[in-house]
């Protein structure tokens, strides 16, 4: 891997832990049991996500919670509309991340690009 897949892969990596925290402390905070099954299947995805990264950059990375705290604050005071669509942007842009990387040497992406944009569509749509 040349460095500068390195660089993305890290960054990759940092991002899917930084999406478990953010789901679970969004599973956490909603009343609304239909969200919280989503988020709790979304974080469990990213987890898996950020497992798999980390084959390929032999790094051990730790999740950022100022994002997720951030966006826990955003989640009370916002509509729950706008949040999702951030989510979803959020994910596609994820999703398009892995893209160029899908194919033999990183069998696993095509899966988890696949997992960026079901997410983007589910919290585009609820």
């Amino acid at each position: 891997m040349d460095s500068n897949d390195k660089k993305a892969f890290l960054g990759f990596q940092q991002g899917e832990l930084n999406a478990v925290l953010m789901y679970k402390k969004f599973a956490k905070i909603t009343k609304n049991e239909k969200y919280r099954a989503a988020y709790l299947e979304a974080a469990k995805d990213e987890g898996r996500h950020a497992a798999i990264v980390s084959k390929y950059t032999g790094e051990t990375l730790q999740p950022k919670a100022l994002q997720a705290n951030v966006l826990g604050v955003l989640y009370r005071i916002l509509p729950k509309k706008l949040v999702h669509l951030g989510v979803s942007k959020g994910e596609y842009f994820g999703g398009d991340g892995y893209r160029p990387y899908v194919g033999d040497k990183y069998p696993e992406f095509e899966g988890m690009m696949n997992d960026e944009y079901k997410h983007g569509e589910i919290f585009k749509n609820i």
